[in-house]
């Protein structure tokens, strides 16, 4: 009997969460739309990283950018199901008795969808947050030598102009989304789905600007000629007409692309790719192929957004919207290589207010991650 006595300290240490275990339960959560465990396991980790490195060491960005965007996540699922449910309470008031009683259930109603938005609302004021504690840390690391920093740096500010892009702060996903764009332009070719991916997103948000009509089209058509210019590219790989990857730009052990000149070219070399996998992706770009080419249509022959001025941005963005989510794009296979899907880059969302100043979230959200200090950017 004295032998059992040592079982439960042996189980403490196993339970006994660690940063990488953490890690993992995070990317397994997020990988399965559990936001709410991924965010609280990424807080663990983050958390326990801190403890051991500091707030603002390098080695934290990586967990700041990956806690950001599931906080960014679950706040667009958490908004979408309130959406849901409010319509259901405007139809259930609409067909209610019209009498002086119902007044009164209104105003409760009214007050407490109040109470419910403030959820997403904060959950998207800490993404911010933290997405952008995520850039300032590197941004102190851009001008290094290492591209995969200034790539990161540049997913950041895409993500960050998602942020805005939900709580329709047009003008700001707009300079997030060039900063990125212009990061990545500078370290991957045309072909890359990255490239394609935030055209189209500033071309979005561009559209639902007044007076950004014109700046919609180009960016829509560069969206295209990348597309186009994969397809191109996975089309030579078919035919193997495509030269062998030159020894310097072979991936290392992590499968990561190393830098190449001006260029990085990571994880979709079309060498690297299986016969399946390129056919694979060939069908779905071409579907998506046209799908853009009849968003620049589109956009050519839409009244020019500048004499629209009674229109406002939440309607604009609701038709936009709605119309690039029922223009239908078959999902990506499982086969092909990690790359960005641009099928779902539109999702469809409820208007949201415009939120507060990023600052008015720090109290409503001490709960979801670790108290963080402001690197100086």
């Amino acid at each position: 009997m004295a032998a059992v006595k040592n079982t439960p300290s042996t189980d403490a240490l196993t339970l006994e969460p660690t940063i990488e275990s953490a890690v993992e339960h995070a990317k397994r959560a997020f990988a399965l739309k559990k936001f709410e465990q991924a965010i609280e396991h990424y807080a663990t980790a983050l958390e326990l990283m801190t403890q051991k490195v500091g707030e603002d060491s390098p080695e934290t960005a990586d967990l700041y950018f990956s806690y950001g965007k599931a906080l960014l996540e679950n706040a667009i699922s958490q908004s979408s199901v309130l959406g849901k449910e409010q319509n259901e309470d405007v139809q259930e008031e609409e067909a209610a008795t019209k009498d002086v009683a119902d007044a009164d259930a209104d105003g409760e109603g009214e007050e407490e969808e109040d109470g419910e938005d403030a959820e997403p609302e904060d959950d998207f004021n800490a993404a911010w947050e933290v997405l952008d504690l995520a850039r300032a840390i590197y941004d102190k690391q851009k001008d290094s030598e290492d591209n995969e920093v200034k790539l990161k740096l540049a997913d950041t500010y895409i993500a960050l102009g998602d942020v805005s892009l939900e709580t329709e702060k047009f003008d700001q996903a707009i300079t997030d989304y060039e900063a990125g764009l212009d990061l990545k332009s500078q370290l991957l070719p045309i072909s890359s789905r990255q490239i394609a991916e935030a055209h189209y997103k500033l071309s979005m948000v561009l559209d639902l600007t007044p007076g950004r009509l014109s700046d919609a089209i180009v960016q829509a058509e560069k969206a295209l000629e990348s597309v186009e210019s994969r397809l191109a590219e996975l089309r030579d790989g078919l035919s193997g007409q495509l030269p062998p990857i030159p020894q310097e730009e072979k991936q290392d052990g992590k499968g990561k692309g190393k830098a190449t000149g001006s260029c990085l070219v990571r994880d979709d070399l079309v060498q690297n790719m299986t016969k399946t996998q390129i056919e694979s992706e060939v069908k779905e770009l071409s579907e998506l192929r046209e799908d853009l080419a009849l968003k620049v249509e589109e956009l050519k022959t839409a009244p020019n957004d500048s004499a629209d001025g009674p229109t406002s941005a939440p309607a604009m963005a609701a038709q936009a919207l709605d119309k690039e989510l029922n223009s239908g794009s078959s999902a990506v296979p499982e086969t092909a290589s990690v790359v960005n899907d641009l099928t779902s880059v539109v999702k469809k969302k409820k208007p949201v207010e415009k939120r507060k100043a990023d600052g008015d979230a720090e109290s409503s959200t001490t709960e979801k991650k670790p108290r963080i200090r402001t690197p100086d950017a």
